[in-house]
């Protein structure tokens, strides 16, 4: 009888348990918690989060930046292997704008009233994926951010080849397919949705992913290069793609290296290179502070004859045996920084894809014999839009035309076909400082300007300078067999493996 009234009581029991889960779960969902996201926010967080090179990584290696004091820092400047650097790009593209965009097109796709968003999101997409194969090789793309998705965690490596292949054909249907009689993404911070400009940005990426085969393979870059000038590039500075910046949201570059000012210089080589030819971006680029530690409560001196790079090869501790070595600064040494009243300002400017860069690579593009035009009409627009370019760091930035026009007809910067790869890229050099990806990219392909290594004692490349990152450590714990596969794929997982279309 005990037994009985026990199974009753238990059925009893189950019944009201189950009774008193009804709405339980509904109960238990917070109704103020979002469930989904427009993708035009998601859109603008993507653009805003979009990974920007800091100062001591690419621009070190292209030896345009030096921090020469060692410990943490220790990186790029003494040619050693740094996780804290490598994997820089890595943690902040993945999780940020990689993922937000894939969720973009997960969303969007199919949806005729959010084509423009669609195909918008597809060519930032190959913008962030396209600086990840130039950093790094072969990298998760097919199954990346497919985590929430499609429940994928640990994604393959595609070969660095086939993504390229893939990106071209992203940007090429995808700019094809904007249409300016459709929905306007309000939300772009880039450009307010206009649909011109980012058929302009779409084809201007395109021409940049196409020279990146100049190297390898010559008859692939005329024909990408071709298809993208077909299609219409960048035609003015009012179609650089750039993050806006204001004292509440500040540039994240510029912020870093505001910190410690008496830590950060320009070097040697890129300094020279602007003084010796008398380039009149000197003074907004460099300057000379009595305190470097204070140097963003002290008047900048940006006289020509003062700025001096510091030295490639060096430490803060061998510096003094550095011939012509200028001697201590308060609490620094007597270099050259940034500027903080213009280029440096936390208000700077982000700059991704510009039109000056565009121009320049269409004067390589016509000297190579890939497209038709003049050369030296490209050269000459790319350089006064660089200079044209420092205006929006700073409305009083002004270079006068005569001023653009003595520099470039001076015998050391006018345009020769004898010189022509030298010039073109010697000035991509300096047009894309700010910009490290791009910076270090193109002086991989082109091989200019013409670097002297850095000798410092102890290096850890074999070569002569950084061919590429190596993938970040966690990789090789969590996703190991991915990571296997991919180091089988691209060579060692070292400093001087050169991405595919450096060899």
């Amino acid at each position: 009888m005990k037994k009985f009234i026990k199974i009753i009581l238990s059925a009893a029991c189950l019944f009201s348990a189950a009774s008193c889960d009804k709405g339980f779960r509904e109960l238990n969902i917070n109704p103020n918690n979002t469930t989904s996201l427009d993708p035009g926010i998601l859109f603008s967080n993507a653009e805003l989060l979009t990974y920007a090179s800091l100062m001591e990584t690419e621009a070190t290696v292209v030896q345009q930046f030096i921090d020469p004091f060692g410990g943490v820092t220790s990186a790029f400047n003494f040619n050693v292997l740094n996780q804290t650097y490598t994997v820089i790009r890595w943690n902040n593209t993945y999780p940020n704008s990689v993922k937000l965009l894939e969720q973009i097109l997960s969303q969007t796709k199919g949806d005729a009233g959010r084509s423009n968003l669609y195909n918008e999101a597809r060519i930032w997409r190959a913008y962030n994926y396209m600086t990840l194969v130039d950093t790094y090789g072969d990298v998760p793309y097919s199954q990346a951010g497919q985590a929430y998705l499609n429940s994928i965690l640990l994604p393959k490596y595609d070969k660095q080849q086939d993504i390229y292949t893939d990106l071209v054909n992203e940007i090429t249907t995808a700019t094809a397919a904007l249409d300016a009689t459709k929905d306007v993404v309000k939300g772009d911070v880039f450009f307010g949705g206009n649909i011109p400009q980012w058929k302009r940005l779409g084809y201007s990426l395109l021409l940049r992913i196409g020279m990146r085969y100049s190297k390898t393979d010559a008859a692939k870059a005329k024909t990408i290069v071709q298809a993208a000038f077909a299609g219409g590039v960048m035609q003015s500075n009012a179609d650089n793609c750039y993050l806006k910046y204001n004292s509440t949201y500040p540039n994240p570059v510029t912020q870093q290296i505001q910190q410690l000012t008496n830590t950060y210089y320009l070097a040697e080589p890129f300094v020279t290179q602007l003084k010796s030819t008398g380039d009149p971006r000197l003074k907004y680029i460099s300057a000379i502070y009595a305190d470097p530690g204070k140097a963003l409560t002290l008047a900048p001196d940006t006289a020509s004859a003062n700025q001096f790079g510091l030295p490639i090869g060096y430490d803060s501790g061998t510096l003094p045996s550095a011939p012509g070595f200028r001697g201590g600064s308060g609490s620094g040494f007597k270099y050259s920084q940034v500027n903080y009243s213009v280029f440096g300002k936390i208000t700077a400017p982000q700059f991704f894809i510009t039109y000056a860069q565009t121009q320049l690579l269409l004067a390589e593009a016509t000297f190579r014999g890939y497209i038709s035009g003049t050369a030296s009409t490209f050269y000459n627009n790319g350089v006064k839009a660089a200079m044209d370019q420092f205006t929006t760091f700073d409305a009083a930035a002004v270079i006068p035309a005569s001023t653009q026009d003595a520099y470039l007809n001076s015998p050391l910067n006018v345009y020769s076909d004898a010189n022509a790869l030298k010039l073109i890229n010697t000035q991509y050099w300096i047009t894309s400082f700010g910009n490290g990806a791009e910076s270090w990219a193109n002086f991989r392909r082109s091989g200019f300007p013409a670097l002297a290594p850095n000798t410092y004692p102890g290096k850890q490349i074999k070569g002569s300078f950084v061919r590429r990152y190596t993938y970040p450590q966690t990789e090789a714990s969590i996703n190991a067999d991915n990571y296997r596969a991919a180091v089988a794929s691209i060579g060692a997982d070292d400093l001087d493996t050169p991405v595919f279309w450096d060899k």
